[in-house]
Order: structure tokens, then C-alpha cells, then sequence
């Protein structure tokens, strides 16, 4: 009878990790998702983080088509600086309550003309979701700035 319930309660956990594998990412080739660095866990929470560097284009360009392509990306509570290059907003969690998490953006000058625009996401401990698709949408938004 142990071994049954272990046996459940462990489908349990690998039938929704198999589901999220097996969604395809697409990979725009700018190179962000090589970029991508993931800390913590599933007790603790993740945060995610995302950069890419874009050349020829201007820095209220890049701004605007960042904050763009944040509320595309279906973010509520979205407040740009253009002054400081700091964009926060917040993803609604789905099946939350109304609860959210946050999204963090910079666009910066970086030297030689270069502007970098960087994301940061964060998901609280007990959630779950797959860092792929956390990475494709964060890079939606870091891309945004070339397109």
C-alpha cells in the first residue's frame, strides 16, 4: 500500500514537469536564451534573468519598443522611467486569485552605442512553470528593442 501512494503521489509530480517539456521554445537568435541564468527553487522561488544587446537603434526606440512589447506580453501595472530606463510591472499568476509577480526591466547605454536591454522575472516558492517558456517570453521583451 506504500508503495502505491509513493507511486501516485510521485506521477503526481512528473506528469505536469512532462507536459511543460514538452512545449516548444522558439529561439529568436539573438542569443538571449543562451543568456538566461535561473537561481533558486521550487520551495524558495525562482528568479529569472534575461539580457540582450542591441546596436543602431536609438535609446528612446529601444525604450518605447520594450514597454511595447511588455504590455503585448499581457502585463498589468506596467510603470516606465524612460529617465532611469527602469520598467517594473507584474504578471498575473494564473488560477491566483488575482495575485501577481513581478517584472523588472532596464534599458541601458552600454559603451560603443550599444543598448542593452535586461529582464528580470520572478515566480514565488510552491509555483511551478517551465524555465523555457519563462525564458521565451522574457526574451520576447529583451528582443523587442531590434524588432
Amino acid at each position: 500500500m506504500r508503495i502505491r501512494t509513493c507511486s501516485v503521489a510521485l506521477m503526481l509530480l512528473l506528469v505536469p514537469t512532462m507536459a511543460l517539456a514538452k512545449k516548444e521554445v522558439f529561439d529568436s537568435g539573438s542569443g538571449c536564451l543562451q543568456n538566461m541564468s535561473v537561481s533558486g527553487g521550487f520551495t524558495t522561488g525562482k528568479q529569472f534573468l534575461v539580457h540582450t544587446d542591441h546596436e543602431g537603434i536609438s535609446y528612446a526606440d529601444a525604450f518605447a519598443k520594450t514597454v511595447a512589447a511588455i504590455e503585448a506580453e499581457g502585463m498589468v501595472g506596467v510603470s516606465p522611467n524612460e529617465t532611469t530606463g527602469y520598467i517594473a510591472a507584474e504578471n498575473p499568476v494564473r488560477g491566483g486569485g488575482g495575485s501577481t509577480v513581478p517584472l523588472r526591466t532596464t534599458v541601458r547605454r552600454q559603451d560603443g552605442g550599444v543598448i542593452r536591454v535586461e529582464v528580470r522575472f520572478s515566480i514565488k516558492g510552491g509555483q511551478m512553470t517551465s524555465n523555457k517558456a519563462v525564458g521565451e517570453g522574457m526574451c520576447k521583451i529583451a528582443d523587442a528593442a531590434s524588432l
